[in-house]
């Protein structure tokens, strides 16, 4: 399939490798070049969409959005946000008439905001409770009603909580593990929410069984088993062969009560896929253990 990916970044480059090893034709567009990726590149700025929209003419079959504000302790109130929520619409509207066959946007957990039991897509209401996840399910209701008397397959992928190689150091578990390498203390502010934490090579393999498999418009990526911080951190200590017990590195602690994780009849798992990685062997990835 010829496929153009907006971004190139922690998450999107697992998923160009991955299309990359199955063959597949991409271009990819970012405000970035990346030598590791051997798909042809451009540089641009989505924003600047009489631009980007050049890229339309190369027609491609699949659009595959990953683009959108993440820069750790800013994004979730950015008002770029509203940017990235206009783009997707405006993306949405230019190709209704196109001959792009599928368009497929990263979405985020953080739509569903606070909940007691797992999410399952199309079930569980949103509940967004900042900016960024507000904008989030601005920009999916808006591409799914202008996608609705087309012929282009939409696809809402809901990312839970990503991790893997290259992660911003700033972002918990890289932050966990710089800090016990380096014997500092370590302050968990939630030890008590559950998350459902996925690996980046597991968020590609999911993207790439939606490509090649019937699945709804709204999917969830995750695992369905989730972990406190506190599970988390220890596991990480004895990964590292470190001695020191937990207790000593908390040092402050909000009771949330915060259960993100997706449940297990969400439908990207009804519909046949399963993540490779548990906690383990995806911290042992990026241990490189």
């Amino acid at each position: 399939m010829k496929i153009l990916v907006i971004g190139n970044g922690f998450i999107a480059s697992p998923i160009i490798q991955k299309l990359e090893s199955e063959g597949h034709q991409l271009l990819i567009y970012s405000r970035t070049l990346k030598n590791e990726i051997s798909s042809r590149q451009i540089l641009g700025d989505i924003f600047r969409f009489e631009d980007f929209v050049k890229t339309l003419s190369w027609e491609p079959q699949v659009i595959i959005h990953t683009a959108w504000v993440t820069t750790y302790g800013l994004y979730v109130n950015d008002q770029v946000n509203y940017k990235f929520a206009q783009f997707t619409a405006n993306l949405a509207r230019r190709i209704a008439s196109s001959s792009v066959k599928h368009l497929v946007v990263l979405g985020s957990g953080s739509e569903y905001g606070t909940q007691s039991e797992p999410c399952s897509a199309g079930i569980t209401k949103l509940n967004p409770e900042n900016l960024y996840a507000k904008q989030k399910v601005l920009a999916f209701n808006s591409v799914k009603e202008i996608l609705s008397n087309s012929n282009v397959r939409f696809t809402w992928a809901r990312i839970f909580h990503p991790f893997g190689p290259g992660q911003d150091k700033k972002r918990l578990l890289p932050y966990m593990i710089h800090t016990l390498k380096n014997g500092e203390q370590i302050r968990l502010d939630d030890t008590s929410s559950v998350l459902d934490w996925v690996t980046t090579r597991d968020i590609a393999s999911a993207i790439s069984w939606i490509l090649h498999n019937d699945t709804p418009t709204e999917v969830d990526i995750g695992t369905t088993i989730g972990f406190t911080n506190v599970e988390i951190l220890k596991r990480l200590e004895s990964f590292l062969g470190e001695t020191f017990q937990w207790t000593r590195f908390v040092e402050k602690s909000i009771n949330k009560n915060h259960v993100s994780i997706i449940g297990k009849d969400s439908p990207l798992f009804k519909s046949g896929w399963r993540p490779s990685d548990n906690l383990d062997s995806g911290m042992k990835w990026i241990l490189d253990l």
